[in-house]
Parts: C-alpha cells; structure tokens; sequence
C-alpha cells in the first residue's frame, strides 16, 4: 500500500507539467529513477527510464497529433520492471501498450471534462473575469492530474502480481524477441529525433561523435565534453566574425 501511494506521488509530480509549465519533468528519464528510487531500486530505476527515454524520444505532441501517454508508460512499465525483476526489455514491452491505452484515457477525459472547464472559462472571459479563468485553468489541470495519479496508483497495486504471472508464462523465444525489441527500439526513437534535426552543417559533428565514440572509445561524456567545446568556438567565432558597430555619439562629437 505504501509502495502504490508513492507511486502516486511521482505520477503527480509527473503530471503536474499539464498545468504549471512544460519542464519535461514527466519524460522516462526523470520518471524512471523516481520510481526506482520509491521502490528501493534505483539502479534498475535509472536503466529502464534511459531505455524507455530513448524509445520515446521521437514521439513529441504537435498540434493534434497526440503521441501515447509517456508519463503513464514510463512509470507503470519501470514500477512492474523492477517489481516483476525482468528487466528492462519487458518494461518497454508492457511500457507501449500502457501508454497508449492511458492515452485513448486522456483522450476520453479531454473530451468530456476538460471541455466541460473550457466552456466555463470561456464565459469567465467574456465577463473580464480573469480570476474565473485562472480557477478553471487549476481545477482542469488538477482534476486530471489527481485522476491519473489514482489510475496509476491502483493499477500498480492490482497488477504487479498478474504482470508477474502473465511474464511467467510467456515463452522463451518471446522473451528473446522483447530483449532485441529492448535494443532495436531506443535506435528507433533516436533516428525519429535525429530525422527532424540532422541537416547539412550538423551532419560532420554527429559523424564526428561517432568516430570518437565507436573507434577511439571515447566516453559518452567525453564526447558531450568536446561537442559543448566546438559550439562555444562556433559561438566565439561567430561574435569575432561580426562587424563592429558604429557607435552615433562618436560621430556626433567628431563634427
């Protein structure tokens, strides 16, 4: 019971983005370890919610087009990961598919309560009345955020022993093709991310990080470390490159 209220803590936490800013605080790789870490395993913790990060790192909200629901899919998949003890491949296996019924959730709850605060702030506004709008805005974002906190909460503590059951009649090979899954997806997600941001100035730097990495075997931070190196010289460079400006009151003197 303590373990499922904990639970509910975080997926607040994780939530709370809906209505006080986007920080990505509800991204796999913070949910991850925060899970870990109320479970008493964080190490797996930070495992899974890297793995995790890496698959969905593509899958951004634009406009309509509405991703599966990460926060939900990043907690549940790590808490049954770590409560089950199988590991990364099948938190991104149950990770997926809980995501994208907690979004067919959101969608349902958009559709009908959310509007319902919409309409009403709607009429606060035609009124001028801005602290109707703020409180609309709160209660929205809060009763979602609650909703969902619960779901989460509940689910873990229904469903760690079926999770459990159901991993342990799985078949081996099954087992062997979520493992590959597990490598083949974060891949995935990374060539999504790097399709939107890879163009002909940046193309060297990321064949650069690849030879550094894969044939000098140099650390991932050791490359992060030279990458933050070439942008400040880029940045220095780009400063020293531009024209001085003229300075009027000068001139003014000068006449």
């Amino acid at each position: 019971m303590l373990q499922a209220f904990l639970i509910f803590v975080v997926a607040f936490i994780g939530y709370l983005e809906c209505g006080v800013g986007n920080s990505m605080i509800q991204r796999p790789i913070v949910m991850g370890p925060l899970v870990g870490l109320v479970l008493g395993d964080l190490h797996t913790g930070l495992i899974v919610g890297a793995t995790l990060e890496l698959a969905f790192m593509g899958n951004i909200t634009i406009g309509a087009a509405l991703p599966p629901e990460i926060t939900a899919g990043g907690i549940l998949g790590t808490a049954f990961a770590i409560k089950t003890g199988s590991g990364a491949a099948a938190a991104l296996a149950l990770a997926i598919p809980i995501a994208t019924v907690a979004l067919l959730l959101k969608n349902f709850y958009y559709l009908t309560v959310r509007v319902f605060f919409l309409h009403k702030s709607d009429d606060y506004a035609a009124k001028g009345d801005v602290a109707g709008v703020d409180r609309m805005h709160m209660i929205s974002f809060l009763s979602y955020d609650i909703l969902m906190s619960l779901i989460l909460a509940i689910c873990f503590y229904e469903g760690s022993g079926v999770v459990k059951s159901f991993l342990a009649i799985i078949p081996k090979f099954i087992i062997d093709g979520m493992n590959i899954a597990a490598g083949i997806l974060p891949a995935l997600g990374f060539a999504l991310l790097a399709s939107m941001l890879i163009n002909k100035k940046v193309a060297p730097y990321l064949l650069l990080g690849f030879v550094l990495a894969a044939y000098l075997k140099v650390p991932v931070l050791g490359v992060a470390l030279i990458g933050i190196v070439i942008v400040a010289l880029n940045i220095v460079n780009r400063n020293t490159n531009q024209p001085a400006s003229i300075n009027m009151e000068d001139n003014d003197d000068d006449f």
